[in-house]
């Protein structure tokens, strides 16, 4: 909805002849006019605005925004030979009464009125700004505003209803929408520049291409139209789509093929790969698609299960579930153009009718999880009530759990032939990829030593891919993530703005998430550091990179660094929790971590900014112990399901 509003918006602009400062004004308008169109997602011949009203909207007080248009000034505000009218430009409808908004051309003041003659062929000559560096920006304090006028609605406009209402300038403190921009004696200030890296062109990235043309033309052809071939082989086999025509009033959706060099865990490579991918982006909501949600296994619940591993001594095992996607059944009718280098020539005009879920369509995820939610049920398996990802199924003494991340699968069990029964079964049902002992998952290194009763987990692989990528390969090592004599802060930009250019060839928010997926999964002693980092993605200063930089040199320093779970440490989950106080020198907002522990090796953690200022340290450790105790329980939950 938020692309559709925004698509709309851009167009009524560009037909006004108006600038980027009324996105806020064409937002509201498209929004208005959204609300009053009849859509299949809520009804199929009514409008949002119909059913939440009970009345039918009147379309007949609809204009052209951004037209001219000359608004009457009230008696009692204009002199005896002034002009009874003013030259206005149409922004939109005024909220919870039947009046127009409009913006005085000589002034910029915003009026209020539905005395208006609407010239609705004339705009302006082209787009208009304030200044090429700046815009025009007045932030209303939206909070107050929206508990006030919660659950009232907006009220048609038909000047047969009421009394001529007076004009209203902006100066009658009109409340708006948050994200609407008053123009009235607005301040002047400089627009927050994002700053994009400069990365280098598509030709020079790589070897992988890009279509299914430059694919056929590249060095390893063969290899990629053999793994076409086989991705086409499968779509056949799993009976993915009928060739029929296209009913008239539908549009079919695009596809393309991707493409990419599949490496194991020492970086070599293992297959050429070739996937078919629907344009899911062009599918329309209550008429393509509707629910799309579909749950992951938390990287906590993984952890939890090698812990367990340790302590218990279980196997694990990995597989892999080929075109996963494609097991998935639809709800609706989704019509596609078919695919490159493998067109029907008998039917070339005809189009590929979904009969099942693709790569690329935004229920696709959905619609596989449902599948091989039922059939883990069917075999006996029960969901684990805290994490909709972890099945387990108990025979006897022995047991076996099964992780599902989309169509990567772990296998822990007790019993061997418990193990082989359930590979067995899904290899039946699924496609699957046998890839036997757990070694390489999700980019991290696992290692189970099942004599020893230890499990570790690490990122080194990916480590030094991210290292090399940023030129730190050979930088100097350092023995911590952060300096503790420097305080991050936004001012620095201001104070270093003559570096701008300069920071535009920086890939500051690709290096922040190099380090964010590795203390997502293996380094808790990152927390910190990517947390204080991460706040300055949309607008980096020479300051921050350097502190960056020294994250990388600390993983320089320890490229081995990881999770270890011993089976002599128990399976007790132990818990620290800590709080600074007001340590953001900007905010004054206090920062909350905790982690816990199992089998020896960390299993959560967390560092957050907390969302209110605390007015003492007792108030910081209060509240950063609530977000420990919430995980807390939610752990308790999990190891209930998991241990009998």
């Amino acid at each position: 909805m938020n692309r559709t509003l925004v698509e709309c918006a851009r167009c009524m602009m560009e037909h006004a002849g108006l600038g980027k400062s009324y996105w806020g004004e064409a937002v509201m308008t498209a929004m208005f006019l959204r609300n009053r169109c009849p859509t299949r997602a809520i009804h199929q011949d009514k409008s949002p605005y119909q059913v939440w009203t009970m009345k039918k909207p009147i379309l007949a007080n609809l204009k052209v925004f951004g037209c001219h248009a000359y608004v009457q000034v009230p008696q009692d505000k204009r002199a005896k030979f002034d002009s009874k009218s003013s030259l206005c430009r149409f922004l939109g409808y005024a909220e919870h009464q039947k009046s127009y908004r409009f913006e005085e051309v000589s002034t910029g003041a915003i009026k209020i009125s539905r005395d208006a003659t609407f010239m609705e062929d004339k705009f302006d000559e082209g787009p208009r700004n304030y200044n090429d560096e700046s815009s025009v920006v007045e932030f209303c304090d939206h909070d107050e505003d929206e508990e006030k006028e919660e659950g009232k609605t907006d009220d048609e406009m038909d000047s047969s209803d009421d009394d001529n209402e007076d004009t209203r300038s902006s100066k009658s403190n009109i409340k708006r929408h948050t994200r609407t921009q008053s123009l009235e004696k607005a301040t002047v200030i400089p627009s927050p520049k994002r700053r994009t890296y400069r990365g280098p062109s598509l030709e020079h990235v790589g070897e992988t291409p890009t279509t299914f043309k430059s694919a056929m033309e590249s060095s390893d052809s063969g290899k990629w139209k053999e793994a076409c071939d086989s991705e086409f082989d499968s779509l056949q086999r799993n009976d993915t789509w009928e060739i029929v025509p296209l009913p008239k009033g539908r549009k079919a959706i695009g596809c393309r093929w991707v493409f990419r060099v599949k490496e194991n865990q020492d970086g070599e490579v293992e297959r050429f790969k070739a996937r078919l991918v629907a344009k899911g982006f062009s599918q329309k909501f209550g008429v393509d698609y509707e629910e799309t949600f579909a749950p992951v296994a938390k990287f906590t619940s993984i952890r939890v299960v090698l812990s367990m591993a340790a302590k218990y001594g279980l196997m694990l095992h990995q597989m892999d579930v080929k075109t996963a996607f494609l097991n998935g059944s639809l709800n609706e009718d989704i019509y596609m153009d078919q695919p490159d280098g493998y067109l029907d020539a008998t039917q070339p005009d005809y189009v590929c009718k979904l009969k099942r879920s693709l790569y690329g369509l935004k229920q696709s995820p959905r619609m596989w999880n449902q599948t091989i939610d039922g059939f883990m049920i069917k075999m006996g398996f029960k969901k684990c009530e805290s994490d909709h990802c972890i099945y387990i199924k108990r025979d006897d003494q022995d047991m076996i759990l099964v992780v599902l991340y989309v169509d990567d699968l772990i296998l822990a069990s007790s019993n061997n032939e418990l193990l082989k029964s359930t590979k067995m079964a899904l290899s039946k049902r699924f496609e699957m990829t046998d890839l036997g002992e757990l070694d390489y998952f999700l980019g991290m290194e696992i290692k189970n030593d099942r004599k020893t009763g230890m499990v570790t987990v690490q990122q080194t692989k990916f480590l030094k891919s991210v290292l090399t990528k940023f030129g730190m390969d050979n930088s100097k090592p350092v023995k911590t993530p952060q300096d503790p004599g420097l305080k991050l802060t936004k001012n620095m930009c201001e104070q270093e703005c003559k570096h701008e250019d300069t920071m535009c060839n920086v890939p500051y928010r690709s290096a922040v998430g190099g380090i964010m997926y590795l203390m997502v999964a293996t380094r808790p002693d990152l927390a910190a550091a990517v947390g204080s980092l991460s706040q300055f993605s949309s607008d980096p200063c020479p300051t921050h990179w350097q502190a960056l930089k020294r994250v990388l040199r600390y993983l320089q320093a320890t490229p081995n660094h990881g999770l270890e779970f011993t089976r002599e440490e128990g399976s007790r989950i132990c818990g620290y929790t800590d709080a600074d106080w007001a340590g953001d020198i900007e905010s004054r907002r206090s920062t909350s971590g905790y982690v816990f522990m199992m089998s020896g090796g960390c299993i959560s953690w967390k560092s957050q900014k907390q969302r209110t200022v605390a007015l003492s340290s007792t108030e910081a450790e209060y509240m950063a112990l609530s977000e420990a105790t919430k995980e807390a329980v939610w752990l308790k939950v999990l190891l209930g399901n998991l241990v009998r």
